[in-house]
């Protein structure tokens, strides 16, 4: 396997490396004027072989020129050490400068890796950053903030009066248009649409929202594109940046939330008012009902359009996260609205660490508020789409991503409830973001529960809670885990299994590298699935294409202590398929693989 680049240094090895080249195209039968240029020069008679061209290797051939490449590389070394090259014309030692005389005694070779063995542990640590932190918490206010919020204090008192005042009359409006309705109205598949007098009972609520945003600090909001009709979009998807500020904004559309808005009078009464579908995220039952109403809605005229927020959770804005696929599973046309927020000096998301009632004190500590809503072309689906929603989706978030300016990442709101664990075991909050979307498409039965397990055991190891582990600490909390002085370790192993958790190759381990690594290892990987045996081989058989018998009666009396060395001897026969007295890499496979769960062979 290719871990990054390998820069030598001098002539032999520059010969070193075109044979390799030349070993590769006599495989493939390709020229070799074809590959001279993967091989340059960085200066100082050193050459480097282009990572990427090898990662691009048939994996046969890749292992092939890996192998001869390391022989000849320490081959060089020793004779590099022990001769002297007849061209070069020999040098004082103290002639040179301090630099040039240390590397001239120490003849190593640099490597670095940049890549790791497991691909799924590459694309977890492809982006670090966390959405659901707020951008401005923790910045200091400059002179003009303070003058600013000096201000706000004053007229404070009377913009809360009028606040207060206004839900009053909101909520009292919801009870007025949702008076009589039954039990029955409220559950997603049975609801009926309001009939007429409630819709316009319900029509000056919309006036009232606005003026809330406005007592809010929103006193201008600039509007750009079209708003599609019910015919054109019967459903709308937006970016979930605030959470309250957007929902006032939409409040004319009716709304996929969650059923626990039911618990608060006055949210509940506004849910109630605008025709809202309920869902329980933890009823399997209820997520079913919700989207069989939302296509119901989608298709029957006489309901209001729909808002969703697919990203399921608010986030920072710097980022669109990954969309949840209830909005896309009718397969009608949505259109999407964007959010986007001006205010440099305050960040209006609600996120971490902000409560309900300092989020809104920071809203209303500003005199004003600045957002733009923009609506986007209605986005039609094609029939690939249609029939599979998470393209649908993808296209949508593409769209959206676009036009804000902003990436798209593979978080979801199951990094949130990781996230609030952290803080609970004392965790930095950024801690328990894992990407979580990108660990269920690649991992097998791995759920919530399991990351919060493996998060209580990262704690256990990260003795500092500083959320990463250095080597000293993994490798001394590694070796107060063992249950057993045979179950112990070495360091050449501790570092192999640090290294390959280490993806961000900065000398540390986070939880995330920990959690992704222990489960593919473990052989939860959709593509990796022997991930665990390969790792297990490559690591202990120490540049060895095969096992010994001695190395397999070490790793079988490690993993179940309480086998005879009768039963040592049958096991090493049935793992020696062609009866050579050595176990190569594939017999051990199929060999761990049959006898995984008695012998608990794991890594």
């Amino acid at each position: 396997q290719v871990l990054g680049s390998v820069p030598v240094q001098g002539d032999m090895n520059r010969r070193c490396l075109v044979f390799v080249i030349c070993l590769h195209c006599a495989v493939s039968s390709r020229p070799v004027s074809e590959d001279e240029e993967h091989v340059a020069e960085v200066g100082d008679g050193a050459w480097i072989l282009d990572s990427d061209y090898l990662r691009r290797l048939p994996h046969g051939q890749l292992q092939a020129g890996a192998a001869v490449l390391a022989v000849l590389i320490a081959a060089t070394i020793a004779t590099s050490c022990c001769c002297q090259q007849p061209h070069t014309e020999p040098v004082s030692q103290a002639a040179r400068p301090p630099s040039e005389s240390a590397a001239a005694t120490k003849h190593t070779v640099t490597y670095k890796r940049k890549k790791s063995y497991l691909p799924l542990l590459e694309e977890s640590a492809s982006s670090r950053a966390n959405p659901f932190v707020n951008l401005t918490h923790d910045l200091p206010l400059s002179c003009c903030q303070h003058v600013v919020r000096a201000v706000a204090l004053i007229v404070l008192p009377l913009r809360i009066t009028l606040i207060v005042f206004n839900l009053l009359i909101m909520y009292f409006m919801a009870k007025l248009a949702t008076c009589g309705l039954q039990s029955a109205s409220y559950d997603a598949l049975n609801a009926q649409p309001f009939a007429a007098w409630r819709v316009v009972l319900s029509l000056p609520l919309r006036l009232a929202a606005r003026w809330q945003l406005f007592l809010m600090g929103f006193v201008w909001i600039r509007v750009k594109g079209r708003c599609a009709s019910k015919a054109e979009a019967p459903i709308a998807v937006c970016n979930h940046v605030s959470g309250l500020v957007e929902g006032l904004y939409m409040f004319r559309y009716a709304k996929l939330a969650e059923a626990s808005y039911l618990d608060n009078p006055l949210l509940g009464a506004l849910m109630l008012a605008t025709q809202g579908i309920l869902v329980e995220r933890n009823d399997p039952s209820s997520r079913r009902n919700a989207k069989a109403a939302l296509l119901r809605r989608a298709t029957e005229e006489c309901w209001p359009q729909t808002v969703v927020f697919p990203e399921g959770t608010c986030t920072n804005g710097t980022v669109l996260i990954q969309f949840k696929l209830g909005a896309f599973l009718p397969g009608v046309p949505v259109q999407p609205v964007v959010f986007r927020y001006a205010n440099r000096s305050h960040d209006p998301s609600f996120t971490f660490p902000h409560t309900n009632m300092s989020y809104l004190m920071g809203l209303l500590l500003q005199l004003v508020n600045c957002m733009e809503v923009e609506y986007l072309p209605v986005y039609a689906p094609s029939p690939a789409e249609v029939a599979t929603p998470i393209l649908f989706a993808r296209g949508v978030q593409q769209a959206m991503a676009e036009a804000l300016g902003v990436p798209t990442t593979k978080h979801s709101s199951e990094d949130v409830a990781l996230s609030v664990a952290a803080q609970k075991l004392n965790l930095p909050p950024d801690a328990g973001v894992v990407q979580w979307q990108a660990v269920s498409e690649q991992l097998t039965n791995v759920t919530v529960q399991d990351a919060m397990d493996a998060l209580q055991q990262f704690r256990l190891l990260d003795k500092e809670g500083k959320g990463r582990l250095d080597y000293d600490g993994f490798a001394d909390a590694m070796r107060s885990q063992a249950s057993q002085p045979g179950l112990l370790l070495g360091d050449d192993n501790l570092r192999r299994i640090f290294e390959l958790l280490d993806t961000g190759a900065d000398g540390y381990v986070d939880f995330a590298e920990y959690f992704c690594g222990v489960a593919v290892l473990n052989g939860h990987g959709l593509a990796e699935d022997q991930a665990s045996l390969k790792w297990m081989f490559d690591c202990l058989a120490h540049g060895q294409s095969y096992f010994t018998k001695e190395q397999l009666d070490e790793i079988l009396c490690r993993a179940c202590p309480t086998l005879s060395p009768s039963h040592v001897d049958d096991l090493f026969r049935e793992a020696d398929a062609d009866g050579n007295s050595q176990v190569s890499r594939d017999e051990f496979i199929v060999f761990a693989t049959k006898h995984k769960a008695d012998l608990n062979l794991r890594a």
